[in-house]
Order: C-alpha cells, then structure tokens, then sequence
C-alpha cells in the first residue's frame, strides 16, 4: 500500500515539475527573443531608444521574479518536507526516550521502597542485637521487647522472622 500511495504523489510531482519547466523555458525564450529584437532594432533615434530600454528593464524584472518564484518555489518545498522528516524522527525520538524515562523512575520508586525495607529490617536486626547483647540485661528496656519473666526467643528465630515473607 506504501508504494502505491508513493507512486500518485511521484507522478503529479514529474507533472507539476514538467509545466513549471515549461512556464519557465517558455519565459526564458520570450525574454531571450525580446533581446535579438532589441539589438536588431538598436538603430534609431535616442528618444526612442530610451523608451525601448525603459520596456526592456520593466520585462527583465518580471521574467526574472517569475522565473525566481518557481524555482524558489520547489527549493522551499523541499525543504520544508525535509524539515518534516527531521522533526518527525525527533519526535519518535523524544517520545521513545520519555518511555525510557518513564521505566527508569518506576524502577527507581520500586528500589527506594526495597532499600527502605531492608533499612528497617536492619533496624530491627540492630535493636535486637543491642537488646540480647549480655551486658545490656540491666539497662533500660526496649517498648517492645518481652518481659523478663517470658522465656527469650532465640535472635536465630528472630531474623528469620523478619527476612521471610508471613505465609
């Protein structure tokens, strides 16, 4: 389907290519005409002459504005497909990296949640280290930590606890 939408615009491009080349040519040689006339009719009186260079100027002007507009036409249009192109690529480009971006902050939310986790199950492992270490059975106790008349739960079974998921 690409081809075929592809090969219409190719065509009415050679097309319009084709009748503006011949507008111009047909312009060039008119003006290329009106200068053999001019030197053939070089002759005469001064006043006249005057006249005849004064017409000549004027038809130089529009034949070479005219013959500027299409060929200036074309360059400009091309142009400004090619800047479309170039600001389509950038836009596939932007597009794609805002999804990367997009992935990255996700992937970076989910590792500060991980590595708040695991910091406070470094706390925990921490006050329960500092709390069954021998010589702080006189000091002050932990909130949360048993009385003293329950029997200790082993530090062993305590981290395990913390590192396991709850079934």
């Amino acid at each position: 389907m690409v081809g075929e939408q592809s090969d219409p615009s190719v065509a009415e491009q050679a097309k319009r290519w084709g009748r503006q080349f011949g507008v111009t040519a047909g312009l060039l040689i008119g003006f290329a005409a009106l200068v053999v006339t001019m030197i053939w009719i070089a002759d005469g009186d001064d006043a006249v002459w005057q006249r005849r260079v004064f017409v000549f100027g004027a038809v130089e002007a529009l034949v070479f504005t005219a013959v500027g507009w299409l060929f200036g036409r074309e360059v400009h249009r091309s142009a400004a497909q090619s800047a479309q192109s170039a600001a389509d690529t950038a836009n596939q480009a932007a597009d794609q990296a805002r999804t990367e971006a997009q992935t990255e902050a996700t992937q970076a939310a989910a590792a500060r949640v991980a590595a708040a986790e695991a910091d406070t199950k470094l706390q925990a492992v921490r006050a329960a280290a500092v709390a069954g270490a021998p010589g702080a059975r006189g000091g002050p106790q932990d909130v949360g930590a048993r009385p003293r008349s329950e029997p200790g739960m082993d530090i062993r079974t305590f981290i395990l606890e913390l590192i396991e998921p709850p079934t």
